[in-house]
């Protein structure tokens, strides 16, 4: 009997980059990404860097719990590392991955912005 396989290529990779910017500046802007509208933060600990965030993926179907945690490498770089937490949809046409991406691409930019 062959094993059932899981749909591997379809879940949302888990994605970490390293910026140049001190942890409270990260931390902030995280933050204020996360509270716009679509995303509604559940958790946030600035103690441990960790943040959690629901998103409705489609009206009609689902809602996915993300998670952010924000490391602080040294004073003026921090490490941020986002996925979603458990497989709601196991098959989701890549839409997690789209919203981590928009999700690090926006704080980038919002730090690029802001220094």
């Amino acid at each position: 009997m062959t094993p059932v396989r899981l749909w591997e290529h379809n879940l949302a990779k888990d994605e970490v980059r390293d910026l140049p910017y001190p942890f409270e500046s990260v931390w902030d802007s995280a933050l204020m990404i996360l509270q716009q509208p679509g995303w509604n933060v559940v958790s946030a600990d600035k103690g441990t860097g960790g943040l959690e965030a629901k998103i409705v993926m489609d009206l009609l179907t689902w809602t996915e719990t993300f998670y952010v945690n924000i490391v602080r490498i040294d004073e003026n770089a921090t490490r941020v590392h986002m996925g979603r937490i458990g497989v709601s949809q196991p098959l989701d046409w890549g839409l997690a991955g789209q919203y981590i991406d928009s999700f690090l691409n926006k704080l980038e930019s919002a730090l690029k912005g802001a220094s």
